[in-house]
């Protein structure tokens, strides 16, 4: 990743473009996995243009773009949106949603902006995902951005304050929008909760207004991902088996490839994107604590209810919370065929595990599908 004293949260110019494109395609892992991963006739298109690369928007247009629908033809069921009428083509935003993919979150978010007139979003990503040079390219080139979460506390800290300021800097002058999860990595088990590190670390830029008006600035934009199935579902429970066996347990780069692999070429149902309105006016409701710790627990919480009530239920959430809680109040959203098919589904994944960790590999993945429901239920 280069001198990590150097590193800083900025996306590649494009007067960097070119020459990270020229490295990029110099890999010959990049183009095996090009060959093995796309279509012969867009292998070749790929190959023929990327010589006429010369910005982010070119890279996204001409290779993510055509990738990523390769990606939804051959994984997803139907792909869509809603929502996008609340936002303007003139503003930026910081989109603000819940994790489960570790690319596909912000690359479809991305491509449902791209495809309906609307400028990308820069992306921020860990710096786990940037500890090889061949990932650190096609993150770096497509408008990411890191977010340092190794290191001394005191680096750590140093870099979120750099971090910040960058963030509200880039969306107040209009740069760009901003995409940011709601928390450090994926939510495991579908529970979507926003961690109180990141609003502490985006309020670090705050230096004259109150905590109120920085946030209105900001023009935070709750975004509910909804996936129908969770390709890396299984990978997933058994890392929470493997924690419990070992609190210590973490994964590796290559596991995380894994799981990015894994996310990508998994098949993954109905994917569902909703944008809410920037919240501006119902952060008014930040005047009724005192303290910025309440202030931030509260805004935590309104972001929270947004990305829960905008999830886009389907028939594995309803069968998992009434398998969960021993009910049928759900039965009419997973009558027939689709029952037949959740059963074989949940019996596929249990052949998977081994006996003494059957029970709980199956509650973890119920639980991860049945969260969803659990939460909007909450309100």
């Amino acid at each position: 990743m280069g001198d990590d004293k150097n590193l800083k949260p900025e996306i590649y110019r494009d007067t960097q473009v070119r020459a990270a494109i020229r490295e990029l395609f110099s890999y010959q892992d990049f183009l095996d996995g090009m060959e093995a991963f796309v279509p012969y006739h867009l292998n070749k298109l790929i190959l023929e243009e990327k010589n006429h690369i010369k910005t982010a928007h070119d890279f996204q247009k001409n290779v993510i773009s055509p990738f990523l629908n390769v990606v939804k033809k051959s994984t997803i069921s139907t792909l869509t949106f809603s929502g996008l009428k609340n936002l303007s083509p003139d503003e930026s935003y910081l989109f603000i949603s819940n994790h489960r993919d570790i690319v596909l979150d912000s690359a479809f978010l991305n491509m449902v902006l791209l495809e309906n007139n609307m400028q990308t979003s820069q992306i921020a990503i860990g710096d786990n995902l940037v500890a090889n040079r061949l990932t650190e390219l096609i993150f770096r080139i497509n408008k990411s951005f890191v977010v340092k979460r190794s290191g001394n506390p005191r680096d750590i800290y140093q870099y979120a304050i750099l971090l910040s300021n960058y963030i509200y800097k880039t969306i107040n002058k209009k740069k760009d929008s901003i995409w940011i999860a709601q928390r450090e990595g994926r939510a495991k088990d579908g529970n979507d909760r926003t961690q109180i590190a990141l609003l502490k670390m985006l309020s670090l830029s705050n230096k004259k207004q109150d905590l109120k008006q920085h946030f209105k600035n900001i023009k935070i934009v709750p975004v509910s991902i909804s996936y129908e199935y969770d390709p890396c579902g299984f990978l997933k429970a058994k890392e929470h088996l493997d924690k419990q066996v070992d609190p210590n347990y973490k994964k590796t780069f290559h596991q995380d490839a894994e799981h990015l692999l894994l996310g990508i070429k998994g098949h993954k149902g109905n994917v569902h994107f909703h944008f809410e309105k920037p919240l501006s006016n119902r952060l008014d409701q930040l005047d009724n604590v005192s303290t910025s710790k309440e202030k931030l627990k509260l805004l935590a919480a309104i972001i929270d209810k947004s990305i829960h009530l905008n999830y886009k239920m389907n028939p594995i959430n309803y069968y998992a919370y009434d398998i969960l809680s021993k009910t049928n109040c759900y039965q009419k959203y997973y009558e027939g065929e689709n029952k037949k098919s959740l059963v074989q589904f949940f019996a596929e994944l249990s052949n998977l595990l081994s006996e003494d960790q059957k029970e709980d590999g199956i509650k973890f993945l119920l639980k991860s599908y049945a969260n969803p429901l659990i939460n909007a239920n909450s309100y």
